[in-house]
């Protein structure tokens, strides 16, 4: 039995044509796609016209001593012990309770 692979290509074809939908057209976006993101974008920024009118103390006009200072104490401030309360005792009429 010999099989004929030009037909049976082209019934194959014809039924996946049966598939397609006639009324087909490629998706278009709208125009104003992706704006909605970047207003959203947009609005969370505080202050747009930053670059216009930078901070006085900037830190990129800080030099290297300052910012070593500042830098040695941030990191000597971690170092100093927190003095924690002890527990307080709280009755309400019958009911007592401590808190840590």
């Amino acid at each position: 039995m010999k099989i004929h692979t030009l037909p049976v290509l082209m019934a194959g074809a014809l039924w996946l044509a049966g598939c397609a939908d006639g009324n087909w057209r490629p998706y278009a976006l709208d125009d104003s796609f992706g704006r909605s993101a970047n207003h959203l974008l947009t609005a969370q920024i505080a202050d747009p016209q930053a670059a216009k009118h930078p901070q006085v103390n900037s830190p990129r006009k800080m030099d290297g001593y300052a910012g070593g200072n500042i830098m040695r104490t941030f990191r000597n401030g971690f170092g100093q012990d927190i003095q924690i309360q002890p527990p307080q005792q709280i009755t309400i009429g019958n009911i007592s309770g401590s808190g840590q």
